[in-house]
């Protein structure tokens, strides 16, 4: 059991995680993709215009996407990915991320389809505990093929 609430700090089950981060904000993706790479991550930075054609090449782990961007939205891409991650039968876990979430945006995103909605800036260690929560409910057994 953790004390005091605090989540796990071995995070070795992350190695090689794939994370497509879809962002158009340059100095974001600067920034937290070395971030999320420090933990073993392996990431590639998008930008919503470009994202669907790299997530089907790519097959990411986990989608983070931001979902307010100008001229586009991440909710159009999280509605394309669900319907041809359904048609395939793997639904890949996706946070959305915005710089405030209300109550109405939350409900907004998780009905898109995604699986949660996380203001930005994050605290990394908490956010990184979330991705591995996400990855291995989404694989529990990584290793047994």
């Amino acid at each position: 059991m953790y004390s005091k609430n605090r989540f796990p700090n071995n995070y070795s089950f992350l190695q090689g995680l794939r994370v497509l981060l879809v962002d158009n904000d340059v100095n974001f993706c600067n920034s937290f993709t070395p971030m999320l790479q420090s933990y073993g991550m392996s990431v590639q930075a998008a930008f919503l215009g470009q994202a669907l054609e790299i997530f089907l090449q790519w097959q990411p782990d986990i989608l983070l996407s931001d979902i307010s961007t100008p001229n586009q939205d991440g909710y159009a891409l999280i509605h394309q990915v669900r319907t041809l991650t359904g048609e395939r039968g793997k639904v890949v876990p996706a946070i959305a991320l915005t710089s405030a979430v209300t109550e109405d945006m939350y409900q907004h995103a998780l009905l898109a389809g995604f699986s949660l909605c996380v203001a930005k800036p994050v605290v990394i260690d908490d956010f990184v505990a979330v991705l591995g929560i996400l990855a291995i409910a989404n694989n529990p057994y990584p290793h047994a093929n």
